[in-house]
């Protein structure tokens, strides 16, 4: 049991398994925060995502609450998570974490918020503040252990879920992502490295360094090229990992036909070296632009603004037509904020022309300059449909059913 308290203790069974998990870095990538989006031409963009299943992630059994107060706005801040508005769910638990200090359930739920706005550094203090109440807390050492992980802090990852096993010895979750965690650190343990300012490029055999160069000097070329286009750069180098296929599929899960990833480092494997600089540079390009959105705007872009920006940045031939499916419409994009899991692979083709052909529209009238400030509204807490109002000059419910609209 996750703590004597019962509402911590009714809140760990309930949640435990409904932590974020960057790839299950070796393991499955769970539904519930899933983020491992299919893409109709083998790029694979995983990033978090709060599936509805995990939305009841801070619901708290109140009943016994302390603070009748603080009760109300844990409800207040639980509801504002479900509906995406993560800034007043970050005010709101920060708030009631004041009034019950000693509370790590209030400090945990401003860390959610925190980590969907893509404030690491406060959501990393939450956590903290959650297990320092309560050592015990399972969820919080999950997803501060995900909160290093996606940094590439394996060893602080190992070290929190190492702790909180020590407490919970037969917790599953623990234990698996312990054992994932320890085995890929003893395989980065052996990489050698190149980098540049902008980008540290990770791979295992002394023969895949001039591969690891290319990657480096593609990567350099799309930072030059989208960077300077959004007007967005990176406060720190990005780093890519280059395994071996069978690497790549036991670190991240993905198809057989995925091509690269992305879960807060872009994963490569060498089997992309046989294919066309042009589609090295596509794919790099793709997961080079999740990270500036991740960087941006943390966890809380609509899946189709996120999947939509990386595909249509791509480096692609001017001559190329709209690759829409035939005899398909639009999909409405609004029903395309969580992520294309669970979509067919057809469906998840026209998600992604979809997407696409949204976010073109939204750069050719608009400008990148705008979507670029729009991202920055989403990571200081603004809504999502209030934010592309204000600086789109339009509903989103209007853009949306434009979108779904238009011909193909």
């Amino acid at each position: 049991m996750c703590s004597s308290n019962r509402r911590e203790a009714d809140f760990c069974r309930r949640h435990k398994r409904q932590n974020p998990v960057p790839l299950e870095h070796t393991g499955r990538f769970p539904a519930v925060f899933a983020g491992l989006f299919l893409h109709a031409r083998r790029v694979v963009s995983i990033r978090w995502f709060t599936a509805p299943a995990a939305l009841s992630l801070v619901a708290f059994v109140t009943a016994d609450a302390r603070g009748q107060d603080a009760s109300t706005l844990a409800r207040t801040g639980t509801a504002a998570i479900e509906a995406h508005r993560f800034g007043d769910a970050l005010a709101t638990f920060t708030e009631a974490a004041a009034m019950e200090p000693g509370d790590a359930t209030f400090s945990f739920g401003a860390g959610v918020a925190a980590f969907m706005l893509g404030q690491n550094e406060v959501a990393r203090s939450r956590f903290e503040r959650a297990l320092a109440l309560n050592p015990g807390h399972v969820p919080a050492a999950l997803w501060l252990g995900d909160l290093h992980y996606r940094a590439g802090r394996l060893e602080q990852a190992i070290s929190i879920c190492e702790a909180a096993l020590e407490r919970a010895p037969r917790d599953r979750e623990l234990r698996d992502r312990l054992g994932n965690w320890t085995r890929e650190h003893e395989l980065q343990s052996r990489f050698h490295e190149v980098r540049t300012s902008h980008f540290i490029v990770l791979f295992e055999a002394v023969v895949d360094e001039p591969f690891a160069r290319r990657v480096l000097e593609q990567l350099e070329t799309a930072y030059a090229r989208i960077a300077n286009a959004l007007g967005l750069y990176p406060s720190g180098p990005i780093t890519a990992l280059i395994y071996s296929r069978q690497q790549f599929d036991a670190i991240t899960r993905l198809a057989s036909w995925s091509a690269a990833g992305y879960d807060g480092r872009i994963r490569v494997p060498r089997s992309v070296a046989v294919s066309e600089r042009d589609e090295l540079d596509r794919v790099l390009s793709h997961e080079f632009v999740h990270a500036l959105v991740d960087m941006t705007a943390g966890r809380s872009a609509p899946a189709w603004l996120n999947e939509g920006l990386a595909t249509a940045l791509e480096p692609t031939d001017p001559t190329t037509t709209d690759p829409t499916p035939p005899n398909r419409a639009p999909l409405d994009i609004s029903r395309l904020h969580r992520g294309f899991v669970l979509l067919s692979r057809r469906d998840a083709e026209a998600a992604y022309t979809s997407s696409a052909r949204a976010v073109r529209r939204l750069l050719d009238q608009h400008g990148a300059a705008t979507i670029a400030a729009l991202l920055g509204d989403l990571r200081r807490g603004v809504p999502f449909a209030s934010a592309f109002e204000n600086r789109i000059a339009m509903r989103y419910e209007d853009f949306a059913a434009l979108v779904a609209g238009s011909n193909p």
